[in-house]
């Protein structure tokens, strides 16, 4: 059994938990009123629930390297693993998601309607697409056919993650006063629109995550010779730029955006070739992605 790897990844765990614990601290000691949601108590729970799954998702990229930098790779980590994203990519992101959209369900305003089985299929979806997505690639992976070193097939579940923590701290931006880019680009009502969609998105995230479209591995592309393109780097300097600026809206713009990415290299694949994987599995001469090693076990 390695401790330290192990150690990294119930870390993960622990932060998904307690991103659980503090939306459910938000309905303890504030109850379900209209009023709730302007209260910046309750944006201050929401906004710590999301740096806590980011902050998880932090955790679950260190596990797999430093179980390689101690040899101490196991198949017990990769299990670890796994069970530990199904809770915190999978359970809490949608748990904290349906406390929001709770939170406006019924409000006097009518942005969400009361259709409480609704609102918990979209949440189940998102939670079972993220089993399914973590059994898949589980099984994969003990047959030799993971996801490859640059490219996941389907929407990995952190990413999936990463898209509703990212709506989480957008929504808790309203109680900012300088968000001048914000409030240049959006009207006010664009922070309970974003909740308005949030149903529709859990599903949306749940589907791409049992997909095949293609989704790049970020770090490893960075580190490939694949990267090397000025465009890349302009747009990564525009977006880094703006989350020095308002780093709500930023991280919104980069979830979303890595999100989109893959049905748009899925169709640009398919009209180009008729299919969707990636180039170097028919023979097009792409650069194989032995020549970087990032193989993480149990990163999925």
């Amino acid at each position: 059994m390695p401790v330290l790897p192990s150690l990294i990844t119930l870390g993960n765990l622990y932060f998904g938990f307690l991103a659980m614990a503090k939306v459910t601290d938000v309905v303890r000691q504030q109850g379900m009123s209209a009023d709730v949601i302007r209260n910046p108590e309750v944006l201050g729970h929401f906004e710590v629930a999301a740096f806590f799954l980011f902050l998880a998702m932090v955790f679950d990229a260190l596990d797999g390297r430093v179980a390689r930098m101690t040899n101490q790779t196991t198949a017990f980590g990769g299990q670890l693993d796994s069970l530990a994203d199904v809770v915190t990519f999978g359970v809490a992101p949608a748990f904290c998601a349906k406390v929001l959209i709770n939170l406006y369900e019924g409000n006097p305003d009518g942005l969400l309607p009361p259709h409480p089985k609704v609102y918990y299929f979209c949440a189940a979806v998102y939670v079972l697409c993220a089993a399914m997505r973590l059994a898949r690639f589980n099984v994969e992976a003990a047959a030799g056919e993971g996801d490859d070193h640059l490219e996941f097939r389907g929407l990995p579940t952190p990413g999936a993650a990463a898209v509703v923590a990212a709506v989480l701290a957008f929504w808790c931006s309203r109680k900012e006063t300088n968000n001048v880019v914000t409030g240049w680009l959006f009207p006010p009502e664009i922070f309970d629109h974003v909740v308005v969609a949030l149903p529709g998105l859990l599903v949306l995230l749940g589907l791409a995550m049992v997909s095949k479209l293609p989704y790049p591995h970020a770090f490893g592309l960075l580190v490939s010779r694949r990267a090397g393109s000025f465009p890349l780097l302009a747009s990564l300097v525009l977006l880094i730029a703006l989350c020095t600026v308002e780093w709500q809206l930023g991280l919104l713009v980069c979830t979303l955006t890595y999100l989109l990415s893959g049905p748009v290299v899925g169709l640009y694949r398919l009209v180009r070739r008729g299919r969707v994987d990636p180039p170097d599995q028919d023979g097009e001469g792409v650069e194989s992605s032995s020549s970087v090693d990032l193989t993480v076990p149990g990163r999925n």
